[in-house]
């Protein structure tokens, strides 16, 4: 069994522990996804607290809707989702949440990152999404770090899959010439 195929398992195992009411393996799932949710929601210009109480009430839900996880390659998709209608419903519901969401709040958040990630410092990673919209700073984060496939990204922004391809080739090419330019002397 690969590398991958033992995360899930174990991944899988420790769903079905918490779908059973254990409360520890609830907990490691929060710590491994609260990183993805609050880099979602402030990858959307959400203000750092006001991402947070998002990020509570999804998880909230989750404890809520656990039996209702089937399929664990699509979990992050998933609870990407409920957090995105949350965030949806408070904007709706308040109309006035500010989504002038400060980038480098990324910073102090706890995540699993990918061996990807972990080649870039905080400011090298803050200056790749420098210019970039909020949809293509959220399509690189779950593409690139969170390594989520084009089909849950188009899934999760209501876009097909083919317009996520064609986002995230601009994308690819933006930070390319970005970062192939000669170095000023």
């Amino acid at each position: 069994m690969n590398n991958n195929s033992e995360q899930k398992a174990d991944f899988s195992a420790l769903i079905e522990r918490a779908k059973h009411g254990d409360n520890k393996a609830f907990s490691e799932i929060i710590k491994h996804y609260y990183g993805l949710v609050m880099h979602y929601l402030i990858g959307h210009n959400v203000k750092y607290n006001d991402a947070e109480d998002v990020a509570q009430e999804a998880f909230i839900n989750l404890f809520r809707k656990i039996d209702k996880v089937n399929n664990v390659t699509t979990f992050s998709a998933w609870l990407l989702r409920i957090a995105h209608n949350l965030l949806i419903d408070k904007i709706r519901k308040e109309n006035k949440i500010d989504v002038s969401g400060n980038e480098y709040e990324l910073e102090g958040l706890v995540n699993d990152k990918t061996p990807e990630m972990e080649i870039f410092s905080n400011n090298e990673v803050n200056d790749m999404f420098t210019g970039l919209k909020s949809r293509e700073r959220v399509i690189l984060e779950l593409r690139i770090f969170q390594d989520m496939p084009f089909a849950e990204i188009a899934e999760l922004n209501g876009m097909s899959e083919g317009n996520v391809r064609l986002v995230f080739h601009r994308i690819i090419t933006k930070l390319r010439a970005k970062y192939s330019q000669e170095p000023e002397k």
